[in-house]
């Protein structure tokens, strides 16, 4: 069965990152020698190594910019592999992407031109988007086009002694922490579901149940990261987002900046593309009773359209 980007499978995702780990525990010559030059953010984007785009495993992919490199050993001049490549490089322009291609002697060879060539693609991939998309004010324009989608999330998590308070990515200093199987962040949980129901991919419980062990106690940064991952698998970027929460105590107001720059750098997003609100239910309610806290988030996700 061929598996294309728009598939909704968790199975078939968890699959393709199954194999992109085992490639990158495996890197050539080459990919070891680029991934020096472009990691962490030292092309001044971030680049993820073999991560799942479209049904297929890049060698590097930045997914802000839409911007994939590939180096091909010498198989890839063999029999029908060109063919095969030229399609999956036309597949993934149809989605918006560049694909850049070196051979291993370049990027060996030639570093220099070739970290060159990158910077000059990223350039022109930020203007082209820019033009074409401001993710700021996400709203369909310009020649490319962006086709939005909306998402509404809520979670609800129950205040008890003994745990730590985790809200927007940050530890506030509490009395009671949220309980769940993992840190319990319900503002970063609501968000989780916002942007997977944007998307049409189920939910937060779907994709990272509280039956696994991997999902223990582990902190919800990591969750929102591989739910901006998952939507990416269709496409979608972050255009905003639109949050609140309900408590009675502590104050949350005070916090809103530190959650707002923390969770900016998880989905790699603009500080001004996310609002957090906070509120009271008037002393009503299991919220009012200070038993538990909520969370609502709205979140707009967007694709270049065809």
């Amino acid at each position: 069965m061929k598996y294309g980007y728009e598939t909704t499978d968790a199975m078939t995702y968890r699959l393709l990152l199954e194999k992109a780990r085992e490639m990158r525990q495996k890197p050539t010559e080459a990919e070891a020698l680029l991934w020096n030059y472009i990691s962490g953010g030292k092309s001044g984007v971030h680049f993820r190594r073999q991560h799942p785009v479209f049904g297929y495993i890049p060698d590097f992919v930045c997914l802000t910019y839409r911007l994939i490199i590939e180096i091909d050993g010498g198989y890839h001049l063999d029999s029908e592999q060109p063919e095969k490549d030229a399609e999956r490089t036309k597949n993934l322009a149809e989605q918006g992407f560049t694909v850049l291609r070196f051979t291993n002697e370049e990027v060996l060879q030639d570093t220099d031109e070739v970290i060159d060539a990158i910077s000059d693609a990223i350039d022109r991939q930020q203007l082209k988007l820019s033009s074409g998309i401001d993710t700021s004010s996400p709203l369909p324009s310009g020649g490319l086009g962006w086709v939005p989608r909306v998402g509404l999330g809520y979670d609800v998590h129950r205040l008890v002694s003994g745990r730590d308070l985790w809200l927007g990515g940050i530890k506030i200093e509490h009395s009671e922490g949220l309980l769940g199987h993992s840190d319990a962040d319900v503002l970063i949980h609501a968000i989780c579901d916002a942007l997977l129901g944007a998307a049409n991919m189920r939910d937060i419980g779907y994709h990272f149940p509280d039956t696994s062990a991997e999902t223990l106690n582990v902190d919800s940064k990591i969750l929102l990261r591989k739910t901006v991952e998952l939507i990416a698998t269709k496409g979608y970027t972050v255009g905003n987002i639109d949050a609140t929460v309900c408590a009675e105590r502590p104050k949350i107001n005070p916090h809103v900046p530190a959650m707002k720059t923390c969770l900016a750098g998880v989905m790699g997003i603009d500080e001004d593309c996310i609002s957090i609100k906070a509120t009271t239910t008037e002393r009503l309610g299991f919220t009012g009773r200070e038993e538990g806290m909520s969370a609502y988030a709205v979140a707009l996700i967007g694709k270049v359209g065809k």
